[in-house]
């Protein structure tokens, strides 16, 4: 995205490192691209964030920076090393707004600030500033290694993305004023692998202070460490992974992996996950609740009715549901052995039965992680968490695959009130959704709670069936008003 033709250049915003200008379209002003850190490159490649270099005169900040590399296939956007950007709307004349900063998802080896869909100008007209944000993925950004965790001051390694984050929540604390916004009303929102960096940011003690509020949508890593698909290693585990892929590489020291090209690196296997390093994770995120650690601010959090289609064979790493292997596989999503009662809630019969049962079963699973999160936060906290359940179908695209129907991020073009970022037979009804989400989401960002004028009451979550807001026509919702028997999965 560039400036558009019928923009004017906004006046010059004095932020960390310099001047800045931006795209004013009369209702919505736009700075794309900014600098909230160092590019992480040669010497600086896996340390933490550096300081912003500085710059002489106005920068023009009218178009995206590259994605981080490494980055999925399916992105077209340019990508680079040097990726720590930022980008921010505001609607005219703002002042004192409550702020939403986006952690896109991806499963930390993809995705990028810049997606069209997370166009932050609609959103901003509803009474926000958005902020939109890159941080390392892949190998440059969830990499442990011994040599790296002795450089370190703070003796650890491997969450560098996640730091990232939260010097971008340092950059939204010293800039976001001049742009309009209230640095006291700062809320995080992310989506699948952004919602589980919201979770981590919510426990990092290195967070405290920097945000207000918290929505997570479809990603939560609030479980105890041997009951997720993204258990955190501890710093050890994760070092000798880093050791043995350096071996593998045809490295023998730090220096020489930070010598070889993003291409070299990109072409080796890597499964990013965050880490319990010491420094950001302290612990797994259940034990921060339960000894009342995390940073207590509101939650609203919530799923989607058909994550399971798209969620199953990505967390699995298989399509083959059968009835032979469904045992094995429920083992795998679940990190344990299933009981006798929720495998008979999601019987193998045949092979057809297995697999409608498997995408059942993640789905619900997936809920569950929602609503155990909220569950921590009742039990061992004292701000309110909101709990949505997204029941309504979007207008269908031709040919779509990943994400369509009720699919995993199906929400988001909503959140954003963006459905115009791509062409659908869009209704009246799904317009009218879109912009009540944005006012709601807005709503929360404002004051911590998602109910106000106009819009449908919500409660705030107890446990209970009934406390869970269901998002949809009435049709759609009694179709779909049952949730699942969650305590088959456990308790908090």
């Amino acid at each position: 995205m560039t400036l558009p033709a019928l923009a004017q250049t906004t006046p010059p915003v004095s932020v960390t490192g310099g001047m800045i200008t931006g795209a004013d379209t009369g209702e919505v002003r736009s700075w794309l691209g900014v600098p909230f850190a160092a590019p992480p490159v040669g010497d600086l490649r896996w340390r933490p964030p550096q300081p912003v270099v500085p710059w002489d005169g106005a920068k023009a900040a009218t178009a995206f920076s590259p994605a981080c590399a490494p980055n999925a296939d399916w992105l077209p956007n340019a990508k680079s090393e040097d990726c720590l950007y930022l980008n921010v709307w505001a609607p005219e004349n703002a002042k004192d707004l409550p702020v939403i900063m986006w952690i896109h998802g991806g499963g930390y080896y993809g995705g990028t600030a810049g997606q069209p869909v997370f166009d932050g100008g609609n959103l901003a007209k509803h009474g926000a500033i958005v902020v939109t944000i890159n941080y390392r993925l892949g190998i440059f950004g969830f990499f442990a290694h011994p040599e790296l965790t002795a450089e370190s001051p703070d003796h650890a390694s491997g969450n560098q993305g996640i730091e990232d984050q939260i010097a971008a929540l340092h950059w939204v604390q010293a800039n976001i004023a001049a742009f309009g916004g209230d640095p006291h009303r700062v809320t995080l929102m992310g989506e699948s692998a952004g919602g589980e960096s919201v979770a981590i940011l919510v426990a990092s003690p290195l967070a405290k202070g920097l945000f207000q509020r918290a929505i997570a949508e479809s990603g939560n890593d609030a479980l105890p460490i041997d009951a997720s698909e993204n258990a955190h290693f501890d710093r050890a585990t994760a070092e000798a992974k880093g050791v043995a892929f350096t071996r593998s590489a045809g490295a023998a020291h730090l220096a020489d992996l930070r010598a070889l090209s993003v291409d070299q690196l990109r072409g080796q296997p890597w499964s990013p996950v965050p880490i319990v390093d010491g420094h950001v994770l302290v612990e797994d995120l259940t034990t921060t609740y339960r000894n009342h650690r995390q940073n207590d601010v509101p939650l609203l959090v919530g799923w989607n009715a058909e994550e399971g289609k798209d969620l199953a064979p990505e967390i699995l790493g298989t399509g083959d549901f059968t009835a032979a292997n469904h045992l094995a596989l429920v083992t795998k999503l679940l990190g344990h052995a299933p009981s006798p009662a929720l495998l008979a809630a999601y019987p193998n019969a045949t092979d057809a039965e297995a697999r409608q049962s498997i995408n059942q079963l993640t789905n619900d699973w997936w809920g569950w992680r929602m609503q155990y999160w909220a569950s921590l936060q009742v039990r061992n906290g004292r701000s309110k968490p909101y709990v949505y359940y997204f029941a309504h179908r979007p207008a269908e695209l031709p040919n779509c695959g990943y994400g369509c129907g009720i699919g995993h991020g199906a929400e988001i073009q909503y959140v954003f009130d963006h459905l115009d970022w791509e062409q659908r037979p869009w209704t009246a009804e799904d317009r009218q959704l879109a912009a009540q989400l944005a006012d709601t989401w807005v709503a929360f960002a404002a004051t911590g709670d998602p109910n106000g004028a106009s819009l449908p009451i919500w409660k705030a979550f107890d446990g209970s069936d009934g406390s869970v807001f269901r998002i949809g026509t009435d049709d759609e919702v009694k179709r779909r008003g049952k949730l699942p028997d969650f305590k088959l999965f456990g308790t908090p």
